[in-house]
């Protein structure tokens, strides 16, 4: 397998994943930019360049020949490991946010057994 063609195979996977990466956080900077959402905005831009400069290596490496000695190994896999740290600072992000709105939905959820059954002892001091 060449290797413009392993990351052709792998941009159809992570190309789709980053995309919708981008529309969550997007989507989430409208409910207020907390900690959680900049951490995953930080993971986005992360993957995002990790991932620009790969094709940006592969472009170099099939069109010029001088190219292949200019970037080393060590170079690739630093590459490499900002788009892990990027895909890690999302996931901790959202995991972060997941929990968050666990904890929201939770709390709402007490406030409106709480109402109820102040709604229930007002009604029966009412019928006394």
């Amino acid at each position: 397998m060449s290797t413009f063609s392993s990351f052709g195979f792998i941009g159809l996977i992570a190309i789709p994943v980053l995309i919708c990466q981008w529309i969550g956080v997007i989507g989430l900077r409208k409910s207020g930019r907390k900690a959680e959402w900049l951490l995953m905005l930080i993971g986005v831009i992360m993957t995002t360049l990790g991932m620009l400069a790969q094709f940006g290596y592969f472009l170099g490496y099939w069109f010029t020949s001088s190219f292949r000695s200019e970037w080393s190994m060590g170079m690739m896999i630093m590459v490499g490991a900002l788009s892990a740290l990027g895909s890690l600072s999302f996931a901790i992000g959202f995991a972060l946010h997941g929990t968050r709105n666990s904890r929201i939905t939770q709390r709402t959820t007490e406030l409106e057994m709480m109402n109820l059954a102040q709604a229930t002892e007002l009604e029966r001091l009412r019928n006394r």
